[in-house]
């Protein structure tokens, strides 16, 4: 496991260093409000692959692990596309009657090639095949990164980056299937169907988690404009880079903790996980004064004073991670789901109540305040699940 774990923190942090001068050149070309706009499109499709995704990583690695039959990640494929036009349609249909921008709507498109390369990295790595896993992640940041290029290059407006991501997207998928042919004559859309509905409580655990991580990004504008979307966005893309080797190593630890029920009961890692994330937000914090106007500009500098209460989402997130990870891999999904609504539902309302007041820092300390709830509910349930279960 430590050798995928390694490939896997390799991969995530070539891609997120692409990543972050991707976002840098994009920050300073398009200013603020332009910045916004980008950060609400991504958000918008983020949770939009988390729905057609629903959860069905979760599943078919737990079910790959048992029997490698060949139509099972055909039948993911099948519901992927499936909930992919729903998604896309509600969105254009909903931009009928809200001013939704068209960046927004368009870049929901991509959500189709996303649900190849959804299911080849499902396929990847519960085949435990982390080196294929890992260069694919890479690829995506260079052609994403390439695609910022061909914008600078080309003095294109928002519209034409969108234009260019969606393409990076489809080039990605058809790799992906060069790597690991889809078998599309296994394709049964009643099998398709029959996985959807297996899926259910995962998915909506894996929706809502997304729509949890991404809600502010979502209500901002409304309440303080794409700036506020902006500046926000800024200081949470840093914050995402501290939680960088975690997500990589969580990669890998979930199909290790599906094999061995005990990995998870022993905590086994979870100390350094949460070692490695308290010496991280201790950086950031220090130095986010210098972090920000270097990577984005100085007119981001508000961004400051939000990134410094976010960086301390870190260590909460690690053992959220790593709970829900665990009581997942044991087949408790209503536990974490029943901890995630309510942590939902006390971001909500803190941040109705703290964004009108303080705008972006409102939005951080109510990020913060729910993720602590939902660390220590999860930690409750698993003391109440598996701890109190150990002889």
């Amino acid at each position: 496991m430590l050798k995928n774990i390694i490939w896997t923190v390799l991969s995530r942090y070539g891609a997120q260093g692409l990543a972050v001068i991707s976002n840098i050149l994009l920050a300073r070309y398009l200013g603020v409000e332009g910045f916004g706009e980008y950060a609400l499109a991504s958000a918008v499709l983020m949770i939009g692959n988390a729905f057609t995704n629903f959860g069905m990583d979760m599943i078919l690695i737990r079910k790959l692990s048992i029997t490698d039959v060949p139509w099972l990640l055909t039948d993911g494929l099948g519901g992927q596309l499936f909930l992919s036009l729903v998604y896309s349609g509600a969105v254009f249909f909903a931009g009928q009657f809200f001013a939704i921008p068209f960046s927004v709507k368009f870049y929901t498109l991509a959500l189709f090639p996303l649900s190849f390369y959804s299911i080849f990295t499902i396929g990847t790595r519960a085949r435990q095949h982390m080196a294929i896993y890992s260069i694919a992640q890479f690829l995506m940041a260079v052609l994403q990164f390439f695609a910022v290029t061909v914008l600078w290059a080309a003095q294109g407006d928002l519209d034409f980056l969108i234009l260019a991501l969606l393409l990076t997207h489809v080039l990605i998928a058809i790799w992906a299937n060069g790597q690991f042919a889809f078998r599309l004559e296994f394709l049964s859309m009643v099998r398709s169907f029959a996985l959807l509905r297996e899926c259910m409580s995962m998915a909506v655990i894996g929706t809502l988690r997304l729509v949890y991580e991404k809600i502010p990004l979502t209500l901002l504008p409304v309440i303080s404009g794409f700036a506020g979307v902006g500046i926000f966005s800024a200081a949470a893309r840093v914050t995402d880079a501290g939680k960088l080797g975690h997500l990589s190593a969580f990669a890998a630890m979930y199909p290790e903790m599906t094999r061995d029920e005990n990995f998870g009961k022993q905590h086994k890692g979870l100390a350094l996980l949460l070692g490695v994330g308290f010496m991280i937000s201790t950086i950031l914090y220090f130095f986010a004064g210098l972090i920000v106007p270097f990577l984005f500009g100085a007119e981001f500098l508000p961004a400051v004073p939000v990134l410094r209460v976010l960086v301390w989402c870190i260590p909460p997130y690690v053992l959220v991670t790593y709970t829900s990870l665990g009581l997942v891999a044991l087949g408790l999904e209503k536990p974490v789901l029943h901890s995630l609504l309510i942590a939902l539902t006390v971001l909500l309302l803190s941040m109705i109540g703290f964004t009108f007041k303080f705008g972006s820092m409102g939005s951080a300390l109510a990020v913060l305040f729910a993720e602590l709830i939902h660390a220590a509910l999860l930690w409750f349930q698993w003391r109440k699940h598996v701890l109190s279960k150990l002889p």
